[in-house]
């Protein structure tokens, strides 16, 4: 069985952070908000087929509406990467095995009027199934 990935750790960050974790860019823009995006989700290399998966997340971390966007985006995504580091074994239907950061990149989204500030983790969070 393939966990779903984003429904766990949508719920385990919202828990563990008290913060907005959504799957799609929410229609009130006035507070901070982590958009997560499940990139892929492969086998583990040296794993059977279907058992420990490695699925690639995208963790984007906006400020809110408020003066110090930046400064509130990065403690976000401070906050987000705090709490799946801390992730190891059995959460939901899933166990998760091992947690791996990619990348911690600050890269503002001008497609939003006016621009926000965002910071995109990039994630490996390893996972199989119960049972």
């Amino acid at each position: 069985m393939i966990p779903d990935a984003e429904s766990i750790l949508t719920a385990y960050l919202a828990a563990q952070t008290g913060e907005r974790i959504v799957g799609d860019t929410p229609r009130d823009l006035g507070a901070a908000w982590v958009r997560l995006t499940l990139l892929d989700a492969s086998n583990e290399a040296h794993s059977r087929p279907e058992h420990l998966i490695d699925n690639l997340l995208q963790l984007e971390c906006y400020a809110g509406s408020g003066p110090d966007g930046q400064e509130e985006a990065r403690e976000l995504a401070v906050s987000i990467r705090g709490a799946l580091a801390d992730l190891s074994g059995p959460v939901d239907d899933a166990v998760v095995t091992a947690v791996r950061f990619a990348g911690m990149a600050r890269v503002p989204d001008v497609a939003l009027e006016p621009a926000r500030q965002r910071y995109i983790l990039t994630a490996h969070v390893y996972m199989h199934g119960v049972g």
